[in-house]
């Protein structure tokens, strides 16, 4: 389920055809534009992937700490040998910890980008998307143990509701939970993303004029978001972000969704009240028709970024 391709794999990848076909890094003139790097300074990538914004900011004679949940991108990486490029595997919820063991003190900037890579997607065989026959795993890393599938499966209805409701704000959060618990229980567990593609439909077979994709996207982020603490990691690393920040370096943040976005604004206003971050995106900055038509998965993304006082 999952895991991280082998060695003799590895050898075989080449880097650019990764990073056009699996990753396009959203916004990346506006966001290296913001960043404002410096020869010979030092960045974080708390996101890195498969590295598009960090080979930018390497091309511009800076450093760059790479970390990522996910372990498959930093091996890639890592078998590149890229110079001033340093990867870690590991969460942003813990980076002060993270920089400490690289010996970083401070940064001139940090890059947050909480989007699924296109290689995530269509070809990890995770069960992230709902188009797709494929395991529940749903985890970013390998190592944690919390599954999609254990939610599915084990969950009590109200527990899902609860998910469903909180992370997707899905009006038919109910049905579907319901759906789950008496599919699970007549037909045994759910343990594909096409079965619970099947069961979220069932739940909501009797609902006119619903757009069927759309609750399923929902449904499936909302388990994704519990599986990984995704929220709760966000809340965890931006004041960690933050205090990590020099004078003037900035904190740039990309997210996909109300409920992120909603996490971070309220984060830079908090800093901003006390005087320990300037926002310079008023309004977060959006990705253009042209941007959007060549890489529709960056329709969603907003771009917000603040600077150390």
């Amino acid at each position: 389920m999952g895991g991280v391709p082998g060695r003799d794999f590895l050898a075989k990848i080449n880097l650019p055809m990764i990073l056009d076909n699996y990753h396009r890094p959203v916004l990346l003139p506006q966001v290296i534009e913001l960043l404002k790097i410096k020869k010979g300074g030092s960045y974080i990538d708390a996101t890195v992937g498969f590295g598009g914004y960090a080979l930018e900011i390497i091309k511009r004679k800076g450093y760059v700490l790479g970390i990522d949940k996910d372990e498959f991108p930093l091996r890639i990486l890592k078998e590149r040998k890229i110079a001033n490029l340093d990867l870690y595997h590991g969460n942003y919820a813990d980076l002060t910890v993270i920089a400490a063991k690289k010996g970083i003190s401070c940064v001139d900037g940090i890059i947050f980008d909480f989007g699924l890579s296109s290689y995530q997607i269509e070809q990890s065989n995770r069960g992230f998307s709902f188009q797709k026959n494929e395991p529940l795993d749903m985890r970013f890393d390998q190592r944690s143990a919390l599954k999609a599938v254990d939610i599915v499966n084990k969950y009590q209805a109200e527990e899902l509701y609860e998910i469903f409701t909180k992370y997707s704000e899905e009006l038919y959060s109910r049905s579907i939970a319901e759906a789950i618990v008496r599919t699970r229980t007549l037909k045994g567990d759910i343990k594909t993303s096409e079965k619970l593609r099947e069961t979220i439909l069932a739940g909501i077979k009797n609902v006119k004029g619903v757009n069927k994709n759309s609750v399923l996207a929902r449904i499936f982020q909302a388990i994704r978001i519990k599986v990984n603490s995704d929220l709760i990691n966000i809340e965890k690393g931006l004041p960690q972000a933050a205090s990590l920040l020099r004078e003037c370096g900035r904190l740039t943040v990309i997210s996909y969704h109300s409920l992120e976005d909603r996490l971070v604004k309220k984060f830079m206003k908090q800093t901003a009240r006390n005087k320990e971050l300037l926002i310079i995106t008023r309004s977060p900055v959006i990705p253009d028709y042209q941007e959007i038509r060549e890489n529709s998965s960056s329709r969603s993304a907003k771009l917000r970024v603040a600077e150390k006082l």
